[in-house]
């Protein structure tokens, strides 16, 4: 029986008063590749933040990793609130659109810095526990090289690394592609689909629909906030999608 990793109900978030998410439910088990699609200013990248709290909803209830939060509207966060939020924060891992590592740290020294400062991993074993992630990204030659003399793409492949380092139980990807040029996507999204091969389980914020094709279990598509639609892969591809599906996948 599949174990679900992220369960997600009646979440809601506000800028201000403009509603960015509205009582969004989400369910995911563990293995899942599931990809959120939708046009710019849906709530995807609020969503995908929420489920960490990089941005705290403003209600709903959200079990991350075993890890429960019942947020309620007006109320502060409890001390056990925020344990909560900092232990689901180490079962899980965030790749951020604009690479977000350390420009004063090698690739390897990106890597391995969490392990040593929240995981208080012995040195000798970090260093080598980074250089294996390095290798699987393809950036074993790269250990020493500061992000100023990487491309986007291999920034990019090394913040993967720096995620998987933490052992992560789900890895959410926030428009991992979008800040490189074409020619670079590649290379990132072959790394993403050896993960989703592995068994990683992934919740992906991207456009790039060949991905959510090749590597998605599931499709969700958001618009104005809301869940407008949640399906396989195949059925989210289908004829019988949907005239709004079918024309948002036209557009891309």
């Amino acid at each position: 029986m599949s174990q679900t990793k992220i369960q997600v109900t009646a979440v809601t978030k506000a800028f201000g008063s403009n509603p960015v998410l509205k009582n969004v439910d989400l369910t995911v088990q563990a293995g899942e590749v599931v990809v959120i699609l939708g046009p710019s200013g849906s709530g995807k990248t609020t969503l995908l933040r929420s489920l960490n709290f990089l941005e705290q909803p403003d209600s709903g209830t959200l079990e991350i990793c075993g890890h429960r939060i019942d947020v309620l509207a007006g109320k502060s966060m409890s001390r056990a609130d925020r344990n909560q939020i900092t232990e689901l924060r180490q079962k899980t891992a965030m790749v951020f659109q604009s690479f977000n590592l350390f420009p004063h740290l090698t690739a390897l020294q990106n890597v391995i810095e969490g392990l040593i400062s929240v995981k208080k991993t012995p040195k000798p074993e970090a260093v080598k526990k980074g250089m294996a992630l390095l290798e699987q990204v393809g950036l074993g030659d790269k250990a020493d090289s500061y992000p100023s003399r990487l491309s986007g793409g291999q920034k990019q492949r090394v913040a993967i690394a720096r995620g998987l380092s933490m052992d992560p139980e789900v890895i959410f990807f926030d428009e991992p592609t979008s800040a490189l040029d074409p020619e670079l996507r590649d290379e990132v999204l072959i790394v993403m689909r050896n993960l989703a091969d592995a068994g990683m389980t992934m919740l992906v914020v991207t456009h790039e629909l060949r991905f959510a094709q090749e590597a998605a279990d599931r499709v969700i598509f958001m618009e104005g906030g809301a869940v407008i639609k949640d399906a396989s892969t195949q059925d989210f591809f289908g004829a019988e999608s949907g005239e709004r599906i079918q024309q948002f996948l036209r557009r891309y």
